[in-house]
Order: C-alpha cells, then sequence, then structure tokens
C-alpha cells in the first residue's frame, strides 16, 4: 500500500484507530485504569508535535499522520513485548524482591521497535 492511495482524511482515520490500538496495549500490558488515563496524554501530545514540526519542515499532512500512525503503532508493539517482562516484575515485587530485565533484551526491544517503525514508514512513503 503507498501512501498517495488514502486521502488525508482516511490517514486521520488510520491515526485514531492506531491511538485505540496503543490505549489497547497499555491497558493490556499495566492492567491498570490509571496507567491507561495517562496514556491518553501520549497520542495527543505526539500528533499535535508531529504535526506541529512537520508543517514546520514542509512535509504534508498525509506525511506527518503516515510518521505519528507508525512511531504509535511500533511503542504499542514495544509494551506488548514487554508485558511478561512487566509480569516478572510484579511477582518479585510481590515477595520483596527485585528482578531486573537483562540488558540484551531492552536493547533487542529497542531495535525491534525503531526498524519495525523506520521499515512501515519507508514501505508507505
Amino acid at each position: 500500500m503507498q501512501a498517495e492511495t488514502l486521502t488525508a482524511g482516511q490517514w486521520w482515520i488510520v491515526a485514531l484507530a492506531t491511538s485505540a490500538v496503543f490505549l489497547g496495549a497499555v491497558h493490556f500490558t499495566l492492567r491498570n485504569g490509571k496507567a491507561t488515563l495517562y496514556s491518553l496524554i501520549a497520542p495527543a501530545a505526539g500528533g499535535i508535535s508531529v504535526l506541529g514540526a512537520s508543517s514546520a519542515r514542509g512535509h504534508s499532512e498525509v506525511e506527518a499522520l503516515i510518521m505519528f500512525s507508525a512511531s504509535l503503532l511500533s511503542v504499542a508493539l514495544f509494551f506488548v513485548a514487554i508485558r511478561p517482562e512487566l509480569e516478572k516484575i510484579r511477582a518479585a515485587a510481590r515477595v520483596g524482591e527485585t528482578y531486573e530485565i537483562p540488558k540484551w533484551k531492552t536493547g533487542l526491544y529497542g531495535v525491534l521497535v525503531v526498524t519495525f517503525a523506520v521499515v512501515v514508514v519507508f514501505l508507505l512513503l
């Protein structure tokens, strides 16, 4: 799929859908209503910053929405990927111990998230 096949209005719908996926991923991962409520800030702040920065740099609205959607979707996938580690942290905290995610896993998660976002953006643009 190429970016030109969808109109700006349709990309707004895609951006809203990826925002909903992000909120679902945060709630699924953290299982905390307060965290889910606070996560509403991320799509709003991200949308404002991406649209503002892109217009200042001369990008079109569609390009900005593609970057926003790809980045928010990659962060949502990151939250889903770290869920097992968060369960281990919770279990250790219940018995009074600490658990630290191994550095190689955090590095791997970071590389995968960035790679996903870059690939999606380059495929669409």
